[in-house]
């Protein structure tokens, strides 16, 4: 059998879910997502392209690495906050022992943080603009495409009363979520309320070191609204309030890739 030089040794990629034929296949030197998306036939009519999940072990292998540094700061952290509930001191507007029990929780999740390695991509824009080094994505061995089926539902999650997923219905915008949650717990952050779209990307920007906390975002199927824990009135340690929303994003991307 003769062999093809632009095949040879290049690897392969993966594609799950609503794709006509799902499967690993080769990549050749250079090709794109949109290439092997019409090799496998395409997306079925149950496809949710939004909701695609592009993973890279590259990116996994670089989230794992953050995950390890953050939790050996954390670690450090953690043994000063313990020093100072010894001496009997305050840490903002918590007690010190409620300040290394929350701590002590966050550390523990991110021990047990598997990275996912997620690339947020826009398939629909990739398969309509093949090779447009703007919208479709370069292949490299290991790559994973999974596309879900349409998600007609809003998830809560965070701390609100009850979390959990919604119907979607047009009318209704973030804040009218979490009151269908039962509103926000007495440790949410409201001012840091922000919403992960389907495709992984974060609506809102920082502004004043807050996220943007418009009530009336506008919510689209299979969007997760994310209430972070309070630790602004944990001075020392207000690093945390990166790693709860690394533990949260990484959470949504192992449950839409679950999700299959």
């Amino acid at each position: 059998m003769k062999e093809l030089p632009q095949w040879a040794g290049q690897g392969a990629i993966t594609l799950k879910g609503e794709v006509q034929f799902p499967g690993v296949y080769p990549i050749a030197k250079g090709e794109t997502l949109s290439s092997v998306i019409k090799r496998a036939g395409g997306l079925t009519r149950f496809a949710f392209p939004e909701g695609a999940v592009f993973t890279r072990e590259e990116i996994k292998n670089q989230e794992r690495e953050q995950l390890e540094r953050l939790a050996n700061r954390m670690q450090i952290d953690l043994t000063t906050v313990a020093l100072q509930s010894t001496q009997g001191q305050q840490q903002g507007g918590r007690s010190p022992a409620e300040a290394l029990s929350i701590g002590q929780n966050l550390l523990a999740q991110l021990r047990n943080t598997q990275p996912v390695g997620r690339l947020v991509i826009d398939v629909r824009a990739a398969i309509s603009a093949p090779g447009n080094v703007e919208d479709d994505v370069y292949l490299r061995p290991g790559d994973t495409l999974a596309i879900p089926r349409l998600r007609q539902y809003v998830a809560v999650i965070g701390e609100v009363q009850n979390p959990t997923a919604h119907i979607w219905k047009r009318r209704l915008g973030r804040d009218d979520y979490i009151s269908l949650s039962g509103g926000v717990t007495v440790r949410a952050d409201k001012g840091r309320i922000y919403v992960v779209r389907a495709d992984g990307s974060v609506v809102g920007t920082e502004s004043s070191s807050r996220w943007f906390s418009n009530s009336n975002t506008a919510m689209r199927t299979g969007d997760t609204v994310v209430v972070p824990l309070d630790v602004e009135r944990m001075p020392s340690i207000v690093k945390w309030q990166a790693i709860t929303q690394i533990l949260y994003n990484i959470a949504i991307a192992t449950a839409a890739v679950h999700a299959l």
